[in-house]
């Protein structure tokens, strides 16, 4: 990369601290700070969802696996949109009609304290690995593409590239600062923005990576006859079917993601919110894998985890290139954040407050952020470590994924069972937790793990758990409900019968400023993009058409769009006066 690659990228952090700064001025209380007040709007919501979705893992293994087997990535794409529609129709409104603070706040209801314990501790331990992982790996695709002089300090002597270390501590550091500043809000707007880079990058790539090769019809000329395949042996329609059940408990239980159906007026607005990400799972993968898919053709011996990096690095120009790589740390930093503010949310309400009830809404914002530092510090140290031990972070990630995903399913299975209890919770976690032990130790199925890994790993993930709390159902049948079910039953009350109508005006207003908040920032950062591609053009001599083109078209656009959302604002002010 060049200087005018990293000043883009320089550009891209302050921007961002500069956002979470002054979102943090709005902040005037606790559930301001973590559920935004209850009154962000559902496409705002449902933006961040998308985005908490994504890191950098969605360019190296996906993007490998689109590399290396073709369209199955997209179908693996497309499941999350089923997974998300199932979570629209059944669970979103759920979360959202039982008016909890907390998603730790509905386990304490339904299940008891002891349940809170063990799911904050196992969350934390697990979410906080993965998200240290996550940062690490993004961090070694940007330090790839970051060669200092010899001599440098920030350099590694043994590569003369950014050292990992550094890479790690800036990018954790200004996600939690922005993150602690601004609150949940800071998390939705500055989703906001890397929504908007991302789409638009990708946007981008797609004609440059086929005119790369000479049009689409030539790529498929090209391509390996069995890249066109809907299912390979190791991505069958078998897993693909367990995949779409694993996300769609992940999507409908973890916190990260119930945090955001709270934080909308109404149930609704949670389901809509849902139905908007299940929308974009429909067609962005589509295209998303377009670069990935088109260098097998240009490049069929590269490493598959680099294709994503390798096909911006042959199609993108000086300045473009810089812009890219904000949009791949943007898929990772929201995912950050969004971890960060989750476990600030329950700590905050369920453990602090919980200790000391007569807390003020200061303390607990203060609570709130001094924990987002300290979390995101220890998250930090986890990512810097990890190259010490040896390839050991795979099974590390593996075994996590195995405890961490099966969490959601009893909590997500409380919402409707009513008679399981915390004893049913301890079991089938207990039995789920030691089968995966022993297959990863390999003291069971050895041979069946070896060969079909990614399928064992969905199995008992899914079907173990399922399999377990059916059997528990079926022998409390008869029992009496149980009292947390009779809780969460009195607590799902008509919104009418929650809401005021000064309380629902007043949802209406801030959820409109919120939304011309979010619209605004959104297309300040299109025409953004388009003032710097233009920019860009007019300093270089290497493809200045196309830049000015699309240069145009997002400052064109940016700026019709937002003529036209004032516009349309202005007569119903004016019609709402008269």
């Amino acid at each position: 990369m060049t200087s005018i690659d990293y000043l883009i990228i320089l550009l891209y952090f302050v921007g961002l601290l500069i956002l979470g700064a002054t979102v943090g001025r709005r902040i005037k209380s606790s559930k301001e700070m973590f559920i935004a007040g209850r009154n962000s709007s559902w496409w705002l919501s449902g933006l961040s969802t998308y985005m908490t979705i994504f890191s950098a893992g969605t360019f190296v293994v996906w993007g490998g696996v689109a590399y290396r087997s073709g369209v199955v990535a997209i179908v693996v794409g497309l499941m999350l949109g089923f997974a998300s529609l199932f979570v629209g129709l059944f669970l979103a409104g759920k979360w959202s009609r039982m008016r909890i603070n907390s998603p730790a706040e509905y386990l304490g209801i339904r299940f008891g304290k002891p349940t809170i314990r063990f799911y904050t501790v196992f969350g934390m331990i697990g979410k906080g690995v993965h998200t240290a992982v996550a940062l690490y790996a993004v961090a070694i695709m940007a330090v790839a593409l970051m060669p200092l002089p010899e001599g440098h300090f920030l350099a590694d002597p043994r590569t003369g590239h950014l050292s990992i270390t550094y890479a790690v501590i800036v990018l954790g550091l200004i996600t939690f600062v922005y993150t602690a500043a601004g609150g949940f809000l800071a998390v939705l707007m500055t989703d906001v923005v890397q929504f908007a880079i991302l789409i638009a990058m990708i946007l981008i790539m797609i004609p440059l990576s086929f005119n790369s090769v000479g049009g689409v019809q030539e790529f498929i000329a090209k391509a390996p006859p069995e890249y066109f395949s809907l299912f390979t042996s190791q991505y069958s329609w078998v897993w693909m079917i367990l995949w779409c059940l694993l996300h769609a408990f992940m999507i409908g239980g973890d916190w990260a993601f119930v945090q955001r159906y709270i934080s909308v007026p109404t149930s609704r607005d949670a389901k809509k919110s849902v139905f908007l990400v299940a929308g974009l799972y429909f067609v962005t993968p589509l295209f998303f894998y377009v670069p990935a898919l088109v260098y097998r053709v240009i490049n069929p011996d590269a490493n598959p985890e680099q294709a994503y990096m390798l096909m911006s690095q042959y199609i993108l120009t000086t300045g473009m290139l810089g812009m890219m790589m904000a949009a791949m740390l943007s898929a990772t930093m929201s995912m950050v954040s969004g971890t960060l503010n989750v476990y600030a949310n329950v700590f905050t309400y369920d453990i602090f407050k919980s200790l000391r009830p007569q807390s003020t809404d200061r303390t607990l914002m203060r609570v709130g952020r001094v924990f987002t530092f300290i979390y995101g510090s220890l998250i930090t140290l986890v990512a810097i470590l990890i190259p010490f031990l040896g390839g050991a972070e795979r099974v590390v990630v593996s075994f996590l994924t195995l405890v961490i995903s099966p969490l959601f399913i009893p909590s997500i299975w409380g919402l409707f069972s009513k008679r399981v209890g915390q004893k049913s919770v301890f079991i089938s976690m207990g039995i789920t937790f030691g089968t995966a032990i022993l297959v990863k130790a390999g003291l069971l199925f050895p041979d069946i793990v070896s060969r079909h890994p990614t399928f064992v790993d969905a199995f008992i993930g899914l079907v173990f758990p399922v399999t377990i709390l059916t059997i528990l159902e079926l022998i409390l049948w008869k029992k009496p409900q149980a009292e947390g079910f009779l809780k969460i039953a009195a607590r799902y009350k008509k919104e009418d019968e929650v809401l005021t109508a000064e309380q629902i005006q007043k949802n209406k207003q801030a959820g409109a400023m919120y939304s011309n908040m979010a619209f605004k920032i959104m297309m300040g950062t299109y025409a953004a993009i388009g003032l710097i591609m233009v920019l860009l053009a007019l300093g270089s001599k290497d493809d200045r058409g196309s830049m000015l083109i699309y240069g145009g078209i997002f400052l064109g656009l940016s700026t019709l769009a937002f003529l036209l959302y004032h516009g349309i604002r202005a007569k119903r002010k004016n019609s709402n006066a008269g």
